[in-house]
């Protein structure tokens, strides 16, 4: 047979005889856990209300473990200064930080305080700027070397050669367009209408022209016409000393390459010396219709333009070299005297 017995009042029962009798001993396992028990949680701040946190720490157990602990972390340090990668970790630690903490003062000195004041913003410091504009400096260190062995193998005393002597003395800009969507037959009497003519002159005639690409021509003018002005420092006028003292200032008549004649007043003027067409890549396809039900693929090309920009004291060399060396021609004669060559006894035929 089963016992019915209300679990409140065993509970009950066992409390009351654990209250009024004051040398009873503990309750058994199976009624301790019959008993009623009332949660007791604790909020604070900074430490305040944790009371039961001193009788923990305090037992011989958790100051065992702190002391386990303690121990296991002076070993692993140990183990980290003799057991690294290097018995030198340290000091090259120290020196890192050292470093980054210098690089910290040059970049907040530099005027980079703010979120900008890293190495990657726009810092004027020695080192980042020597970093920007010398990205290599073994291949720089190897370059050098080779041109002064080339100075020590060649004579000081011989003048440049003619090329670099122009180079030293005349400047140019070379420019190309983006790929355009025309073709180089109709390109190419554009870049024949700009050739030879100032960069003013050839604005002004695409400005007014009809072709569709003249446009594009136009713009592609001035682009290179304000790159060459920023990168070379050219078109920037003449100083008057200089204009003052060549031709006693007044304009020179040069003949161009192609036979006109022109006046020149400020040699540094820029002008259009070279202009050439090259293909593109294909921008498409599409079928093109023909009679008797026939069809064929036609490509839709594209092309660009290259300038080349120069002064005009190029032109005016030219012209002085070419009067030159006509000077120096000699004087031509109908009928030269010399030896008759290349004459037989017999007849050809």
């Amino acid at each position: 047979m089963s016992l019915h017995l209300p679990a409140r009042r065993v509970a009950a029962s066992a409390a009351a005889r654990a209250t009024t009798s004051s040398t009873s001993t503990t309750p058994s396992l199976h009624l301790r856990y019959l008993l009623p028990r009332t949660q007791r949680r604790n909020a604070g701040w900074f430490g305040w209300g944790r009371g039961g946190e001193s009788a923990s720490t305090n037992s011989p157990l958790a100051k065992e473990l702190t002391r386990r602990e303690r121990e296991q972390m002076l070993a692993k340090q140990n183990m980290d200064r003799t057991q690294g990668t290097s018995i030198f970790d340290e000091e090259i630690k120290d020196s890192e930080r050292t470093r980054r903490a210098e690089q910290e003062k040059q970049a907040e000195a530099g005027g980079g305080g703010g979120l900008g004041g890293g190495i990657g913003s726009a810092t004027r410091v020695k080192e980042h700027v020597e970093r920007a504009e010398n990205p290599d400096p073994r291949w720089r260190v190897r370059f050098l070397k080779k041109k002064l062995m080339q100075m020590a193998r060649t004579d000081p005393t011989r003048p440049l050669p003619r090329e670099q002597r122009i180079r030293l003395s005349e400047k140019q800009h070379t420019s190309a367009s983006p790929p355009l969507p025309t073709s180089t037959k109709k390109l190419v009497h554009l870049s024949h209408q700009i050739v030879g003519r100032t960069v003013d002159e050839a604005i002004t005639q695409m400005r007014y022209s009809k072709k569709k690409m003249a446009r594009e021509v136009k713009w592609q003018l001035e682009d290179a016409r304000d790159r060459a002005i920023a990168a070379h420092g050219m078109g920037l006028g003449a100083p008057a000393a200089a204009t003052a003292t060549q031709d006693n200032g007044k304009p020179r008549k040069i003949q161009t390459k192609d036979g006109r004649w022109i006046e020149v007043r400020d040699p540094t003027t820029l002008y259009v010396d070279e202009s050439w067409v090259t293909k593109g890549p294909w921008r498409g396809q599409r079928i093109q219709y023909h009679a008797r039900s026939r069809m064929s693929m036609e490509w839709r090309p594209s092309a660009s333009i290259s300038l080349v920009l120069k002064e005009e004291k190029t032109r005016i060399r030219k012209h002085d070299e070419k009067v030159e060396a006509q000077a120096k021609k000699a004087p031509w004669v109908h009928l030269p005297n010399r030896p008759v060559t290349a004459q037989r006894q017999y007849y050809s035929w």
